[in-house]
């Protein structure tokens, strides 16, 4: 069912880089790409009513960077509240951000390609909205792991027990999908969107661009419901990867596992192929469950500022948590420009129970990664390895988590 005068539009852009530039997502890979293993895109829906409008747009990228936000803003002529601009988070595309050298080569010329792309294809959708319904189906998946192992572990210090960058079955995850159709009056299909939280991290081959397991699900959906557009929203998966394991078999390797505790592995491709594979079978199952149907009503959308000042000390205070919040009716966004560990998902959930609730991270110009307080004491990449990638100063504090979530719970 769809409000009166409420009305959808969709599209889809290949924003492939056209020339060789540098891949984000890891620090010293400054070798420009080799080849093209899959294509990147950018998958837009604009949902509008009599008075207002919200414009999505989902990216194959590490994060979309403020370039590109402040480009499509300008360009077309949208409030901040008005677009909700989400990466992917694949490692393995342009790093549009020029803020975030630590994590790759920067490709500015790249940001303003797509801005350019993703504005085109926006404005050809303008006076193309009809009116549409909106189901909502669900699955489960088991193809994420936690990746905060606490381990004694040998450090400048000493030893010391604390969290590092290891496979532990035992830690927290969301295997939750969340699927959304949107069909046309005749039933038939015009877009799809699905919300799931795992990091695009371990495609094979660390010099080809890939959109990683986000883009083999797009093509299996599209096998499975039509040439359609595909968004996706990635979820709270700061603390969670896929499970590829293990150490060399050398002394070496075992000596890394003793120091260290268990290891990542770079899988190989027919590896990586099954499990991406898998994960795609799986959202096509919640795809393919029963299906509820979704009111589709006017957007409201706000934009939540939390000052870098509330989260901790030390910082440039430059640098705020922002909450993207959109009400459609039958369903909630709540997006945020970092990368939240996973139990953020579970904090927000009990104040959110009305309506199916959507989550992501990696939104606008990312800052930070986004601990919990439990995960102070114990250090780790999300509390304190990521800052000299990020340039991020600010010295988390307890009760940091619930300065983060609180706009939201007053909004």
């Amino acid at each position: 069912m769809t409000a009166p005068g409420v009305t959808i539009a969709v599209g889809s852009v290949d924003i492939t880089p056209q020339k060789p530039v540098g891949l984000g997502g890891y620090s010293g890979r400054t070798a420009l790409f080799q080849s093209i293993a899959d294509p990147l895109e950018a998958n837009v829906l604009v949902l509008a009513g009599p008075a207002t409008r919200v414009v999505f747009v989902t990216i194959d990228s590490l994060f979309p960077g403020r370039t590109l936000r402040e480009h499509l803003l300008t360009t077309l002529g949208l409030k901040d509240e008005e677009l909700v601009l989400v990466a992917s988070h694949t490692h393995f595309a342009p790093l549009l951000a020029p803020e975030l050298p630590g994590l790759g080569q920067p490709a500015p010329d790249q940001a303003v390609f797509v801005a350019e792309r993703i504005a085109a294809l926006v404005r050809s959708l303008e006076g193309k909205g009809r009116a549409a319904q909106c189901f909502h189906s669900q699955g489960k998946a088991d193809h994420a792991i936690s990746r905060r192992l606490k381990w004694l572990r040998l450090t400048r210090k000493g030893l010391s027990y604390g969290a590092g960058l290891g496979p532990n079955p035992g830690g927290e995850k969301d295997e939750r999908i969340a699927a959304l159709r949107f069909c046309d009056d005749a039933g038939q299909t015009v877009a799809l969107l699905w919300n799931y939280a795992c990091h695009p991290t371990d495609f094979p081959e660390r010099l080809q661009v890939s959109a990683d397991y986000p883009g083999v699900v797009r093509a299996r959906l599209r096998e499975a419901f039509g040439d359609v557009p595909v968004l996706f929203l990635q979820g709270f998966a700061g603390d969670v990867r896929p499970p590829f394991s293990g150490t060399t078999p050398s002394l070496a390797g075992l000596l890394h596992r003793v120091l260290l505790g268990p290891q990542f592995r770079r899988p190989a491709m027919p590896e990586w192929r099954a499990w991406a594979d898998g994960l795609a079978a799986r959202v096509v199952a919640a795809f393919r469950s029963p299906a509820a149907p979704l009111v589709l009503s006017e957007p409201v959308a706000t934009r939540l500022t939390v000052a870098e000042a509330l989260l901790g000390d030390g910082g440039g205070g430059d640098k705020p948590l922002v909450w993207h919040k959109v009400e459609c009716g039958g369903f909630r966004l709540l997006a945020v420009n970092a990368e939240p560990v996973t139990a953020y998902r579970r904090l927000l959930e009990p104040h959110f129970t009305d309506k199916l609730l959507l989550t992501a991270g990696y939104i606008d110009q990312t800052h930070c990664y986004l601990p919990v307080d439990s995960m102070l004491d114990e250090g780790g990449y999300e509390v304190e390895g990521f800052r000299p990638l990020f340039g991020y100063r600010t010295r988390f504090r307890k009760g940091m988590q619930a300065a983060a979530i609180a706009p939201l719970l007053r909004s």
